[in-house]
């Protein structure tokens, strides 16, 4: 309900503007109620309380009972020609339940301006602790990199691939969306600069990266592990598709049907080199996410190259 008021006027409203438009609304409702009383003769007052609501929703600051005292003004001067005591007690009544609609608006206005905030308030708390999660973790990541430059060939290449997956990790924080109380990850922007930076550790190799994907979105539970795989799998077509400087493409395609499918394609050597590629560390971390995910990973030949392609079920927002 409360979305209702990003809908409706700003409150800092000037006083003729709050009054203009509720006398507004309020002359509009009493041309319906004559009409009404004109064509049957039946004096329809309860046509007048929309009016009164909706001049409390929109501006409250006192909008609504000075709507209601248009109504009732109105509805004196339109029947002044046949009023009699019978109408006293309905007009009574009708200026009581006037105000109360007039109370009831104006108070669901002030709480769902407090609503409101306190999203704005936990949007802005959210947004301040996945920054700071980012920092930390890209302070890690460059930690660890710097780390591997002391140690021999394999150790710095180990610790540079971690570096990356902690890099991964953090750049999940540059495109969460608040929506139903939930993390939500765009996939398509994200996966795509995982990838444009990916390019950048392959410049020494002629192998080209082009993505083709879907919009689509998951949480942010699930967006992690897809983006890790993705690096995994990028890296190891890098590292294993293209030996001695070979010249390459990859392609990167994310399509969100029924199910989420997601390819990494090469035009490398092909099958044998992966196959031995998928008996390493990051392999059995793509299989331990893969199951983390309940999706199915499958290895195919692409003639040339090698195309791996993960199938799971769409995520559900």
């Amino acid at each position: 309900m409360e979305r209702l008021l990003y809908l409706l006027p700003p409150k800092q409203q000037p006083w003729a503007v709050r009054y203009g438009l509720s006398a507004l609304l309020m002359a509009c409702s009493l041309g319906v109620f004559a009409a009404m009383e004109a064509q049957s003769g039946f004096i329809g007052l309860y046509i007048l309380l929309p009016a009164i609501f909706l001049s409390g929703l929109m501006f409250d600051r006192g909008s609504a009972f000075f709507a209601t005292l248009l109504a009732v003004a109105g509805v004196l001067g339109l029947l002044r020609l046949q009023w009699s005591s019978a109408l006293a007690l309905p007009l009574l009544f009708f200026a009581f339940v006037g105000i109360a609609f007039a109370a009831f608006a104006e108070l669901l206005r002030k709480e769902m301006e407090k609503v409101v905030t306190s999203e704005r308030s936990k949007t802005l708390l959210l947004q301040e602790v996945a920054h700071r999660t980012k920092n930390n973790l890209a302070m890690l990541s460059a930690m660890v990199r710097l780390q591997s430059r002391t140690l021999g060939q394999e150790a710095a290449d180990a610790l540079e691939e971690t570096s990356q997956r902690i890099q991964t990790m953090a750049e999940v924080y540059d495109h969460l969306m608040l929506r139903d109380q939930t993390k939500i990850v765009d996939l398509k922007e994200y996966i795509g600069d995982i990838v444009r930076r990916l390019m950048a550790p392959s410049g020494d190799k002629p192998v080209a990266l082009r993505c083709e994907l879907d919009e689509a979105y998951a949480h942010s539970e699930v967006a992690v592990p897809i983006a890790i795989i993705i690096n995994e799998l990028v890296t190891n077509s890098i590292k294993y598709g293209f030996p001695d400087e070979r010249a390459g493409q990859i392609i990167i395609k994310l399509h969100a049907g029924d199910e989420l499918v997601i390819s990494v394609a090469d035009n490398g050597v092909g099958m044998p080199v992966p196959e031995q590629a998928r008996k390493g560390f990051g392999s059995k971390v793509v299989a331990l996410l893969v199951q983390q995910l309940d999706g199915e990973l499958t290895y195919e030949d692409a003639e040339p190259g090698c195309r791996v392609v993960l199938r799971m079920q769409r995520p559900k927002l």
